[in-house]
């Protein structure tokens, strides 16, 4: 298959999957919508990304029906906050399996703990990519699913879409 920029039309699905989330940045900014991130001042300061790259990353994800463009002020320089959709949420799986191939194959150096990822009914960690390993509940934002993240933000947090999915 030759490089290109669109491979929405493509018959395979993991092409068409690619055209939508397989940009790191657009990965990374899900990951952060996910968990609580709305603002661009939110992702910029949890990402350290560029003005341009972040906004341009944020305008494609809500062409592409990631990202629900809010209005939270409005005047001279509206602002807007952007609100994950249900296509969001259902690339959890996505995330979890990106997450455990890494720990797997690209294990970190750093001395924490890993990313673990957490049944909301029994929370047991999980290797599981869509249900838990230990009792079967889906691991999603219905089900109350949470990521223990590494590094400064260690924290636990519930992945969350928003209210009107």
């Amino acid at each position: 298959m030759a490089l290109r920029s669109d491979w929405s039309g493509e018959v395979c699905p993991i092409a068409r999957a690619i055209d939508v989330i397989g940009d790191p940045w657009t990965l990374l900014i899900l990951r952060e919508a996910l968990t609580g991130a709305r603002r661009f001042d939110d992702f910029k300061r949890r990402l350290d990304a560029s003005d341009n790259v972040l906004a341009a990353r944020l305008a494609s994800m809500v062409d592409q029906g990631l990202l629900e463009p809010r209005p939270y002020s409005s005047g001279q320089r509206p602002r807007r906050e952007y609100v994950p959709t249900q296509a969001a949420a259902d690339a959890i799986p996505v995330l979890h399996a990106y997450a455990n191939w890494a720990h797997r194959h690209r294990p970190s150096d750093a001395e924490q703990p890993p990313f673990e990822v957490r049944c909301g009914r029994c929370e047991h960690p999980s290797a599981g990519v869509e249900v838990c390993e230990r009792c079967g509940e889906p691991l999603d934002i219905d089900h109350g699913v949470a990521w223990r993240r590494p590094g400064g933000r260690g924290e636990t947090a519930k992945p969350t879409a928003g209210a009107d999915t």
